[in-house]
């Protein structure tokens, strides 16, 4: 049954509906929660999920809805309490002071050069407008922004000589402040700045745990390098990096960009004049050595090679060490085991895990596929080799983004688990502030009854997990990586390397059924 919960006048941002809707998803008793104000957007996500919106008639775009498939009423108002306690602000000396507008705050503080913007999509243009007016920096949060309105917004703040993060950028650290989704991380010589978020979060936690770290990192936003915005914070994040006396070295971290862009950030690169490590995903090495930077063939690559332009090592287990691992676990796997799974959280990690896994199991099929071939719809879990991306759009419409909100995966992994084909589920955790305060455990709340009825069936699931964050972070990367440890699961340091031990226990289990 569907229930409401209607907030009169009430006013959250993106970033705290995030968490709102994760904690309601959490809660006993909900199949599926939805949170937001009650504009359009919020209307049109209720719609495409299904479910009759005459349950906001009696809602206005100034309120907070909070919406639940729930298993009865009494499920629903424990969970609204409980969601709502999450949501109460801070009281007392800690809590930060209010303002109705951004003027008014500006006029306060007047000291404020940067601003975090976390609206709706559709509104999102009007408030960066305000804010670049104002001579202020903007890190927007907000997504579904039109990239008509991202290119408006970003050719504004090039004309006033101000950053314009995203929209939709999750990952920033600006002069060692941690924004957002972002690890915490130490300071040192190096500037980076990407389109990919987890991809710079990787690259600035390798510094950070090799005992260096970045001046500066900057989020364009996932749509920055596409032909229609034109790769516009790309470019002034070069020369932002470029002009700051602090960093000594620059990172350049893209998924594939539009063909024009490619173009123009190649000529960026060229006229830069401290070294940069290039890492651009769908560009060969030749043509990013040809603009005098230093070609990084993948994320872990691309720290490596920032530390050592300071004389640092970091690391990494090549494929000949992880082999007696993987011989190991394939040995504990029943005849009929033979498939890999992987649940990810974002395409950037699930499209460097699928590369690093295909040339050593063969197709890998998935909703967001690197061959056309190989792609299957989203409920096609256990087609062979099965790669799935729970940040697209059809598993985040109304809730919190799987970095945030573990519920979708964990939901899934039962679903694995009793396929008696499953040898292996891959599984990648990003540390973040607004996220769950112990995503180990959470998962291992899954994991440890899905091991043990395996076994009962005569069954060994191998579980093989990449733990991204810092030491610096609330839920200290080093204590979540122990715990999944002494429960069993496998833990690599990097993303790429777990593909790799998944992938060499599918091949080894192969070379084993053959002989």
């Amino acid at each position: 049954m569907v229930f409401t919960h209607i907030e009169r006048d009430r006013y959250a941002d993106s970033l705290e509906i995030l968490f709102a809707a994760s904690v309601l998803n959490d809660q006993p008793g909900i199949s599926q929660g939805y949170i937001g104000m009650a504009g359009d957007s919020f209307r049109e996500t209720i719609r495409e999920a299904g479910i009759d919106e005459t349950a906001l008639d009696s809602a206005s775009a100034s309120d907070l809805v909070l919406l639940a498939v729930a298993e009865d009423e009494a499920a629903f108002e424990a969970a609204i309490l409980e969601t709502l306690k999450a949501m109460t602000p801070v009281t007392g000396a800690s809590r930060e002071k209010s303002f109705l507008s951004l003027s008014a705050a500006v006029q306060a503080h007047p000291e404020i050069n940067l601003c975090h913007i976390a609206v709706p999509g559709e509104y999102a243009l009007s408030e960066v407008k305000k804010a670049l007016n104002m001579g202020l920096h903007c890190c927007v949060f907000s997504n579904n922004v039109p990239l008509s309105d991202e290119r408006e917004m970003k050719l504004l703040a090039r004309e006033k000589g101000l950053l314009c993060m995203g929209p939709d950028c999750g990952v920033a650290n600006i002069n060692g402040a941690a924004l957002v989704l972002s690890s915490i991380t130490n300071r040192g010589p190096f500037g980076i700045v990407g389109a990919s978020g987890c991809g710079i979060q990787h690259v600035g936690a390798i510094l950070h745990e090799a005992g260096s770290g970045a001046a500066q990192i900057i989020g364009t936003g996932g749509n920055d390098l596409k032909d229609q915005v034109g790769g516009l914070m790309m470019e002034m994040g070069i020369a932002a990096l470029e002009a700051d006396t602090d960093v000594k070295y620059i990172a350049i971290v893209s998924r594939k960009p539009g063909d024009a862009v490619l173009k123009n950030l190649l000529s960026w690169i060229s006229a830069c004049k401290k070294p940069v490590v290039a890492l651009l995903m769908g560009c060969d090495r030749e043509t990013v050595e040809a603009t005098g930077a230093i070609w990084a063939e993948n994320l872990d690559d691309c720290g490596q090679k920032c530390l050592q332009l300071i004389g640092k090592d970091y690391p990494l287990p090549t494929l000949e060490d992880l082999e007696p691992l993987a011989e190991e676990a394939a040995k504990k796997l029943a005849p009929r085991q033979k498939y890999l799974t992987a649940l990810y959280s974002g395409g950037t990690y699930m499209d460097e895990a699928m590369r690093a896994a295909a040339p050593l199991v063969g197709p890998v099929y998935s909703n967001s596929p690197t061959k056309p071939e190989w792609t299957i719809q989203p409920g096609q879990i256990g087609h062979g080799n099965t790669f799935m991306d729970y940040g697209e759009e059809e598993f985040t419409v109304g809730r919190a983004h799987p970095i945030i909100d573990l519920s979708v995966r964990k939901s899934a992994l039962g679903e694995i688990a009793a396929q008696p084909e499953t040898a292996v589920v891959l599984v990648d955790l990003i540390l973040t502030p607004p996220g769950h305060p112990d995503p180990a455990e959470a998962m291992l709340e899954e994991i440890r009854p899905l091991q043990q009825k395996a076994r009962e069936d005569g069954r060994e699931l191998i579980f093989v997990c990449s733990v991204l964050g810092t030491d610096a972070d609330l839920q200290n990367v080093n204590l979540q990586r122990q715990k999944l440890q002494d429960a069993g699961v496998l833990v690599c340091k990097t993303n790429a390397r777990a593909a790799m031990l998944a992938g060499l226990i599918i091949r080894r289990k192969q070379e084993m059924d053959q002989q």
